[in-house]
């Protein structure tokens, strides 16, 4: 029998040009995340974007098949502001002090941050007497981070920015770039921003959620259009040696529910590797090839957890039991788009962040209301969308704990407690 040929168009790796040819998972076409609606925009009709998911054989990228350009994301009204989670700042300011101790840093030296957001973790730079300087793309966060006292420039990052800084005499003896890989649709030209900043003195320090966490853990609301890949350590090994830099060391953190901080620097530079950077490698290439082997079940994990929280919400609506949400994170958008969650079945969620507040999330409609909604009409469960926040959130909502609310995790699982 003649196979029927694919219905998708060729495509090929981000990173190193092969063919793609395997597909992690397929969610059909999604809102995009982070473009929370206004009551006015909810009648005028929204635009949707394939959410396809590929992985690369050759250098084991995983990656959207097609996504929307940069600018759809990252615009003058960007919502998502880091500093509203204190273990996030906590984990941001740790960082900060194990940086300086590890490589010496002297007061007075420049620390460049690459999509700086809103600024908070150059502020941990800056209140120990160093130079900071922020890259970021949107003009909602920068102005923040500006208002903080941090310098910040409002562009995208790449090969024409570096060379521009570097025309202008910025050397940084330190440059970060957190949770900004997966942002980004051109590889090839970011990376080689990097390779002209960095000299033989300079680290580059880089944090990207870990592609093995997401499988292991049905992490599947991590996908969404705002990330274009995700990474495994052989994956970025790979992509810093294309443009000549050398991977150095690597730590596995749990944040985000598991993420990989990498340590880079010029191919020639003399900073040694890593005792455990060999095994973390051979590590990384073995859980590979057991991932892609396991993704139909990874895919029948997926569906189970939107089909679980569909009927949790279904059976507490017909014993009359009231659920809210909790947070507005772009990775509710998958999950309650995934799992057809309309605000029939989950009434609001609210958020800590006031621009979010009095929006809608994409697609199904949920309204977003301020945390003081909660003390009004305590609800009997509460679904916690930012699971990786749980413990935090758990601790910051434990006052309606004491008042009979019980709190709920979908993802890995679903789970009340």
């Amino acid at each position: 029998m003649i196979g029927l040929p694919s219905p998708f168009p060729p495509r090929f790796c981000r990173a190193c040009g092969a063919a793609l040819h395997r597909e992690v998972i397929d969610f059909g076409a999604m809102p995009i995340s982070n473009s929370l609606l206004d009551s006015n925009e909810i009648g005028a009709g929204e635009t949707f974007y394939p959410l396809r998911v590929l992985a690369c054989d050759a250098c084991h990228l995983v990656q959207l098949a097609d996504s929307p350009p940069a600018e759809v994301h990252f615009h003058a009204n960007y919502l998502y502001f880091s500093s509203f989670s204190r273990s996030w700042l906590a984990h941001c300011e740790a960082f900060a002090a194990g940086a300086i101790a590890r490589f010496g840093l002297e007061p007075g030296a420049l620390v460049l941050e690459i999509a700086s957001n809103d600024g908070y973790l150059l502020t941990f730079f800056r209140d120990r007497g160093f130079a900071t300087l922020g890259i970021e793309p949107s003009a909602s966060v920068a102005e923040a981070a500006r208002a903080k006292g941090i310098d910040t420039e409002i562009r995208f990052f790449g090969r024409d920015t570096a060379a521009d800084l570097k025309a202008r005499g910025i050397a940084p003896s330190l440059i970060i770039a957190n949770n900004v890989f997966a942002h980004v649709p051109d590889l090839s030209d970011f990376v080689e921003g990097f390779a002209v900043l960095l000299d033989e003195r300079t680290v580059l320090t880089a944090e990207v959620h870990y592609f093995r966490a997401l499988f292991d853990g049905v992490q599947f609301d991590s996908f969404y259009h705002e990330h274009y890949a995700y990474y495994t350590i052989r994956a970025a090994q790979r992509l810093f040696a294309r443009h000549g830099l050398r991977l150095f060391d690597v730590e596995l953190l749990p944040t985000h529910g598991g993420s990989l901080r990498f340590y880079v620097c010029r191919e020639d530079a003399d900073f040694a590797d890593g005792p455990q950077l060999a095994s973390h490698l051979a590590e990384d290439d073995a859980a590979f090839a057991r991932m892609v082997e396991g993704l139909d079940a990874f895919r029948e994990r997926v569906f189970t957890v939107g089909e679980d929280l569909r009927r949790f919400l279904a059976d507490a609506r017909r014993a009359g039991l009231t659920v809210a949400g909790f947070g507005a994170p772009a990775k509710a958008t998958t999950l309650l788009n995934f799992a057809r969650i309309t605000r029939n079945e989950l009434a609001c969620t609210v958020d800590s962040n006031p621009a979010k507040q009095g929006r809608f999330i994409p697609g199904v409609h949920i309204p977003i209301h301020a945390p003081a909604m909660l003390e009004t009409a305590t609800p009997d469960y509460v679904l916690i969308l930012p699971w990786n926040l749980r413990d935090e959130l758990a601790g910051t909502l434990s006052h309606l704990r004491e008042k009979g609310t019980q709190f709920v995790c979908a993802v890995p699982s679903l789970e009340v407690f």
